[in-house]
């Protein structure tokens, strides 16, 4: 759908909030009107991704073979595909000796010119993180050890650490090329569906919110929540994935300056890859969006969702892992090559091709 289709319909109120995040100088829009633009049942077609498989996530995930090196990731089935260990990132329990900044659960990694954005979602502080920005051009020269080393001190070289602010979940950060801004979704640590959804700007000098706007969608009175992952095209559109009666739908939105207009693409997928929806990405370099599940992805060209639709099963590439870890983000490097953030231990894997 073009980006005139998505902005018809103008919002017929919007309040504003004041500082509603305990984050000073963050205003809160409030989007009066429904966000989705509406649809029929009998407008939707589901396109029969028999190739893909569904991988059951691991009640224990697996750690890394090689937790202080290098490790790599082959695919088992599928697109051959491989990642290998880019950077390996810190484990530190308190960063900047603070408790509250426990680095060993990243959710979320996503690039911006030379910065790469961690987000970080401590278990001792549910519902509540933090962004880390790595200067790469000095990460490329740290060890692991020097990296660790370098967040003991009040000041790190390359490292900017974050304030604490509400992430919910904190799996959806992510960069829009288009506009030069972060977003990401203040949903639900455990992402149960709520009437109302929040997406949130992210300043990338300061790494807390600057602004967020408050929505709610419906489909002839059928409330439907907003998304746990995040990713935008080159465009400046953003799209995020979920399961609905057992099918995986693709929304597609434009976050504005107070307001969010969003449409569910005509095509659903009959088949998901696995029990999690833990991420979403765009390779820039093929126009293609990757669904992202643990050791299971699939893939798809973004411009045949535009409009009715035309995904054929041919259009879609499927690959399977057997790594038994947990894959937490999927974002794309300027070569056009995925980076994979894993955790046991937290690490950014590059992959050995384009796909």
């Amino acid at each position: 759908m073009k980006v005139k289709q998505l902005l018809l319909g103008t919002v017929a109120g919007i309040g504003l909030v004041g500082s509603g995040m305990g984050i000073a100088s963050a205003a809160t829009y409030i989007q009066r009107s429904n966000a989705l633009i509406q649809y029929s049942s009998s407008s939707l077609r589901t396109v029969n991704n028999s190739h893909v498989h569904f991988v059951k996530a691991n009640s224990n995930y697996a750690w890394s073979k090689n937790p202080s090196g290098a490790d790599t990731i082959k695919s088992a089935s599928g697109t051959k595909w491989a990642f290998e260990t880019k950077y390996l990132l810190p484990t530190t329990h308190a960063a900047l000796g603070k408790s509250s900044h426990d680095m060993t659960n990243p959710q979320a990694a996503t690039y911006a010119g030379k910065y790469l954005f961690v987000l970080y979602a401590p278990h001792n502080t549910v519902g509540r993180g933090f962004v880390v920005r790595y200067d790469t051009n000095e990460l490329n020269k740290m060890s692991f050890n020097a990296t660790q080393n370098a967040l003991l001190t009040k000041r790190p070289s390359g490292i900017k650490v974050g304030p604490q602010f509400t992430v919910g979940h904190g799996q959806s950060l992510a960069y829009d090329q288009k506009h030069h801004s972060l977003w990401m979704w203040r949903d639900r640590a455990d992402m149960k569906p709520t009437a109302t959804s929040t997406i949130q700007k992210i300043s990338s000098s300061k790494l807390k919110p600057d602004k967020a706007i408050k929505f709610s969608m419906n489909n002839r009175g059928a409330m439907v929540p907003a998304g746990h992952n995040l990713t935008f095209d080159r465009s400046g559109h953003a799209y995020w994935w979920g399961i609905s009666g057992g099918k995986v739908k693709i929304y597609r939105g434009v976050f504005g300056k107070r307001t969010v207009k969003v449409s569910l693409t005509k095509q659903l997928l009959a088949k998901r890859t696995g029990t999690h929806e833990q991420a979403m990405g765009y390779n820039p370099h093929n126009g293609r969006l990757y669904l992202v599940s643990d050791d299971s992805i699939q893939t798809l060209p973004a411009r045949k969702t535009y409009g009715r639709g035309s995904l054929k099963p041919g259009d879609i590439k499927y690959t399977r892992f057997h790594s038994g870890r947990e894959f937490e983000s999927m974002t794309f490097d300027k070569s056009g090559h995925a980076m994979l953030l894993t955790n046991r231990n937290p690490e950014l894997m590059r992959s050995t091709s384009r796909y």
